[in-house]
């Protein structure tokens, strides 16, 4: 719910010839994951874009034909917000993220709340600067001198889907 929320990945790696076409990598992610590994002709195929990188492929494979990669990887969300008013979950931005760009849009999201905060409130959260400002205003900001690796996934706008509360008329009972 807070403002940035990481998660580590683990980047499946596949080496064809360990795999024995048991299909207990396949099983696994259907029953617990997303479904991202299918059997096709003997062989397995992963659809990059359903993997959330739980790693159950690596974990349940009896011949190590899945890996880990080396690499650390990442699923950043932001700008979920407690409080009275409006709270809400934060929202995937970026899948497959590196530690390094990470800490780069940590450092300029806090250089964006120092120039674009209201200083005539008590305090002020970032989910509220950003939408005050916008969120495209706040990207190009977040996002200025990252060099994010060849495996990212980013979201090139997020919206927040969640409940707004104004006041006693959003009562459950009305």
């Amino acid at each position: 719910m807070h403002d940035f929320g990481i998660t580590g990945m683990a980047h499946p790696l596949y080496e064809s010839y360990r795999c024995v076409s048991c299909g207990a990598c396949v099983k696994k992610c259907k029953g617990l994951s997303t479904g991202a590994l299918t059997s096709e002709n003997y062989k397995v195929v992963r659809d990059h874009s359903k993997c959330i990188g739980c790693g159950e492929c690596v974990l349940n494979c009896p011949t190590s034909a899945w890996t880990r990669d080396e690499n650390k990887y990442y699923r950043f969300s932001i700008l979920g917000r407690t409080g009275k008013k409006n709270p809400r979950l934060a929202e995937d931005w970026i899948l497959w993220a590196d530690e390094e760009s990470l800490l780069k849009i940590i450092v300029n999201t806090y250089s964006f709340v120092g120039e674009h905060i209201n200083k005539s409130l008590a305090k002020e959260h970032i989910g509220y600067i950003v939408d005050r400002t916008g969120f495209m205003m706040f990207k190009n900001w977040a996002l200025k001198d990252v060099d994010l690796n060849p495996l990212a996934v980013i979201r090139e706008n997020v919206y927040w889907n969640g409940i707004i509360y104004s006041g006693a008329e959003n009562d459950l009972g009305k």
